[in-house]
């Protein structure tokens, strides 16, 4: 049967279909009432801020069947949007037969119940239940007591581990307080009140304005993660109106929150801190952590959970009896603990025999390591001569070839950049991630 793999983060859904090799872009757990029915993801992300009264974005977090305040005839209560968001995840999956789901460490058995229950409801079954923590941490290759954190639109949430043979999930805490959408919201505040300081024009006094801002926050965000300074611009009746935003500002705005941040890892004694890439790619969080005295600190991959779930796909998975639905599936919160090297071998993605690497190859195309590469913190890849001066600030590594031998050398540290292979040994096969894309390095004969 075809499988596909979902981690149901609302802060941005991921998933990857049965016969790709590649994580979809996220969805964010959204969903806009409308007349003709339920619209989720990006397409309800984008009319958030326009039609306030009709957007959804709390129903996976407070997954449950109490009723909506907005009365519609298309969702009673969270579970019908839930329900709608799955629908359009088994559309995008390309209609897989079954799914494996990498949950938050912080999902209730209620929860876990009422997400059963809608699939039964769906054209495909459920393989499997997951911890994602637990699955992104298996591949690690770390032991020890190791938290895993990561953030959600609503909360926060701190998984402690201990790893041996087996990473087995420990304890579980959350903080509502540090939340994606209350930090997304003092940012947008902060932007807003820079552009009332400098042209009496306040973005978030009209829903298009206000939608327009939310819409190019996560650009700056990407590029505030490097650079010391940017240019942001918004367009109004009056004009476009631009102003440059200082990284020291805009990170000192959530600086409460990061502080709140170090408080809570700094409950518990840990060998290894690991960070999922939504929370470490805040502007911020890193700086304040280092600056807190916290040491090794590892940042995980956008699709650290993914891959894991396809390298521990027998562990995680239900046997065929259990499609049936006699008996229900079980929340895993072990998996045997694999190297990165085993990871890659026991992946389900057919790879190539591992050799030296001539190419990286990036949404379909191939470049040719020997010019030379420059990769941005937004994913961009370029031949290292086209990079300018104005886009330093936005580097995050250089690749190239040297005497035969892959050089990847990361220009800087703040920035979320993971690589599957030996960093000093890398070959055909080998996978480097950055702003959620996988460039796979290649050999061209």
């Amino acid at each position: 049967m075809s499988t596909a793999i979902i981690e149901l983060n609302d802060s941005g859904i991921l998933w990857r279909s049965p016969n790709s090799t590649e994580t979809a872009p996220p969805s964010p757990g959204y969903a806009l009432l409308q007349n003709q029915g339920v619209v989720t993801g990006q397409q309800a992300l984008q009319q958030a801020w326009l039609q306030p009264q009709q957007s959804f974005n709390q129903y996976w977090y407070q997954l449950s069947l109490s009723p909506l305040s907005l009365n519609n005839h298309h969702a009673r209560h969270h579970a019908d949007l839930a329900y709608a968001q799955l629908q359009q995840l088994y559309s995008d999956t390309g209609q897989a037969q079954q799914m494996i789901f990498a949950m938050p460490s912080n999902t209730t058995a209620e929860q876990l119940s009422i997400l059963l229950g809608l699939v039964k409801a769906l054209p495909f079954a459920a393989a499997g239940l997951v911890d994602a923590a637990v699955a992104a941490t298996s591949q690690a290759g770390l032991q020890g007591v190791l938290l895993h954190a990561d953030i959600q639109l609503h909360t926060t949430v701190v998984c402690q581990l201990n790893s041996v043979a087996l990473v087995q999930r420990e304890s579980v805490h959350q903080y509502p307080d540090i939340a994606l959408k209350a930090i997304h919201d003092t940012w947008a505040q902060f932007i807003a009140d820079r552009f009332i300081r400098e042209y009496r024009y306040d973005p978030l006094h009209t829903a298009a304005g206000e939608q327009q801002l939310h819409e190019r926050l996560p650009g700056w965000i990407v590029q505030l993660n490097s650079a010391r300074e940017i240019e942001t611009e918004l367009s109004a009746p009056q004009g476009n109106f631009r102003l440059r935003i200082q990284r020291s500002d805009f990170i000192a705005a959530n600086q409460k929150r990061w502080q709140r941040l170090v408080e809570a890892l700094a409950n518990t004694p840990y060998d290894s801190l690991l960070l999922s890439h939504r929370l470490a790619s805040l502007p911020g969080v890193l700086d304040s952590l280092e600056t807190a005295g916290h040491r090794n600190i590892v940042t995980l991959a956008a699709d650290a959970t993914i891959t894991a779930c396809l390298a521990q796909g027998d562990s995680i998975a239900a046997g065929d009896d259990n499609q049936g639905g006699d008996r229900p599936l079980s929340f895993i919160t072990a998996l045997p603990a694999l190297s990165p090297v085993a990871t890659r071998q026991n992946s389900s993605t057919t790879r190539r025999q591992q050799g030296s690497a001539s190419h990286l190859l990036h949404k379909h195309r191939a470049y040719p390591l020997a010019q030379g590469l420059a990769l941005l913190s937004d994913g961009t890849l370029l031949i290292r001569g086209e990079a300018t001066d104005s886009m330093s600030g936005q580097l995050a590594a250089t690749l190239g070839l040297d005497d035969g031998r892959v050089v990847l050398t990361q220009c800087n540290h703040s920035i979320a950049l993971s690589c599957d292979g030996d960093w000093h040994n890398l070959h055909s096969g080998d996978v480097i991630a950055i702003a959620a894309q996988n460039l796979t390095l290649i050999e061209v004969g």
